[in-house]
């Protein structure tokens, strides 16, 4: 019971921990900043396609007006009305500090992202006040500087002044995750996330991955006249009016601002320590359900079978002896000829190929994989798979017998594990209670093939390749090509805690196996679930193929 805990435990830490990342990050750099980061305007990726954007610019004195700021960000000043919820009349008397949205349009050069204006400067401007007073930290000086390198007299009477303006676009993690926008804000002093999240209805947690801030640490500061992007799924909508903060900065000179998370709540805590808590209570559950199972056990007085291991009855409500007896009958094969086969791949042609050796085909109005094997393989798969019937073990249905084999399996309709996992459209269908009922499937298929079956098989190749997902999201382990049977140890006495299996030649590749196999050929029962039960997954970034094996 132990061992299966941790395997399960194993399982769960392995689907729920991913890693989270945004290329996005916060910059905490002043906006007259002499010199410029790497986070000072936001990435993009070379053929990144223009989109649109918004921001969110403030009425001053020297722009009081919207027909000011629509000349300002050269916009439509009709669509500025409607985006603002404004008429002619009420877009007149515009009171200062009042939030605007203003529609921009957000391209990617040289892996940066900006929307390009056109100002007409005055004698009085310089880069600094460009950037930090007429446009309230949309820009930054040398970000302005950089785009007007041609410029040698900053104070140029009506010199027209390129201003990159901080924008980016949503990528495909972002519209993963649900998000089609995103709008540029400009902090001021006395915001706080809280705020601006209520302002545009979206989760403190949503402002917390599209700024990367919590590799900040678990309380970072917004500072004014720097900028966070905001994520929504529909065109944004801000609220204008709402109450105070109940916790606003203090009213310093200091540029610093609180990170705005009442007291009482921890939700800066990054999504991974709240899946890591889930994970924690979770196996907490188990293990107190465990104590109380063996509790209850042993004083009933129930006997351990002497044929089969005692771990059998944790996952099964049937005897021993039908196990046993079930695990003695071949299960009938169809014999396929070649020119059937050919028929349900389409003579093997490339469509039909999933890998070097793996074909998809339908046959009769159902779909079956066929694999090509060696006999060495196709002798061991089929004396296993015909006296194993599981409903988490794959279903081997049939064989073409030629000089190189094929076997014929059921087919999952979601494909392998791993598929799921990289596939983006997969990924976000598969919720947590997905995975963790993916997680049980494939601990108790593994159990059965351990502990019900006599013979006990080990399987010796387990990771999300073989892994098979179907159509209603449950899990099917298949590869049996390693796998072997292996009798007990007459040695050892027969008893759970000291029965030890051994294996004289080491199999298995590389990365999966138990630590102690190196130390020992034998392997200890506790051993049995981590040595089978490595398992692997896999997660696609910037099309690069990380694989992070948990043991």
């Amino acid at each position: 019971m132990v061992s299966l805990l941790n395997f399960i435990c194993t399982f769960l830490v392995t689907f729920l921990i991913q890693p989270i990342s945004s290329k996005q990050s916060y910059d905490m750099t002043e906006c007259n900043a002499t010199s410029v980061t790497t986070s000072a305007s936001y990435l993009c990726t070379t053929g990144t396609k223009p989109c649109q954007a918004y921001t969110v610019y403030r009425t001053q004195e020297k722009y009081p007006t919207l027909s000011s700021i629509s000349s300002l960000f050269n916009s439509n000043r009709t669509q500025l009305l409607a985006l603002n919820n404004l008429t002619e009349l009420t877009s007149r008397n515009l009171p200062i500090n009042r939030e605007l949205l203003i529609p921009i349009h957000c391209t990617c050069s040289h892996n940066f992202s900006h929307s390009l204006l056109r100002y007409n400067s005055s004698s009085l401007d310089t880069y600094s006040t460009i950037a930090c007073e007429t446009f309230e930290g949309l820009s930054k000086e040398q970000m302005v500087e950089v785009q007007n390198l041609y410029v040698e007299n900053r104070t140029a009477t009506n010199s027209m002044v390129n201003v990159p303006i901080r924008c980016a676009c949503p990528d495909g993690l972002d519209k993963s995750n649900g998000t089609n926008y995103l709008v540029t804000y400009p902090v001021a002093e006395g915001d706080n996330l809280s705020a601006i999240a209520w302002k545009f209805n979206v989760s403190e947690e949503m402002i917390w991955y599209a700024n990367s801030l919590y590799s900040l640490g678990p309380s970072p500061t917004i500072f004014p006249q720097t900028t966070l992007l905001i994520p929504t799924k529909e065109i944004p909508a801000l609220v204008t009016f709402f109450a105070p903060s109940l916790n606003p900065s203090p009213g310093s000179t200091t540029a610093i601002i609180s990170s705005a998370v009442p007291k009482g709540r921890n939700p800066r805590l990054n999504i991974a320590y709240i899946v890591l808590g889930v994970v924690v209570f979770i196996s907490t559950v188990l293990l107190i359900v465990s104590f109380l199972f063996i509790r209850i056990t042993r004083n009933r007085g129930q006997q351990n079978s002497e044929s089969l291991s005692p771990r059998c009855f944790q996952l099964s409500n049937l005897s021993p002896d039908l196990l046993d007896d079930v695990s003695k009958l071949k299960q009938p094969l169809f014999n396929y000829s070649f020119d059937e086969l050919k028929t349900a791949t389409g003579d093997f042609s490339e469509d039909s190929k999933i890998s070097k050796s793996l074909y998809r085909g339908t046959a009769l109005g159902s779909g079956m994989v066929i694999k090509q094997v060696n006999s060495a393989e196709a002798h061991r798969v089929i004396e296993i798979l015909t006296t194993i019937n599981h409903i988490n073990i794959v279903k081997l249905q049939g064989c073409c017998h030629m000089n190189q084999p094929y076997l014929v399996f059921e087919l999952a309709a979601n494909g392998s594990l791993r598929n799921c996992l990289s596939d983006p459209l997969l990924a976000r269908q598969l919720t947590w209670v997905r995975r963790m009922e993916i997680a049980f499937d494939i601990t108790v298929g593994l159990h059965y093939i351990h502990c019900c079956t006599k013979p006990c098989y080990v399987h010796r190749n387990i990771n999300s390749r073989v892994i098979l997902i179907t159509a209603d999201w449950r899990a099917k382990i298949s590869g049996f090509g390693m796998a072997k049977p292996l009798p007990r140890n007459n040695n050892e006495k027969d008893d759970s805690e000291t029965n030890k299996w051994k294996d004289t030649i080491m199999v298995g590749r590389r990365g999966y196996l138990a630590p102690n196999i190196f130390i020992t050929a034998w392997l200890h029962l506790r051993w049995m679930s981590l040595l089978l039960g490595l398992f692997c997954l896999s997660s696609y970034q910037e099309e690069k193929l990380w694989v992070v094996v948990v043991c």
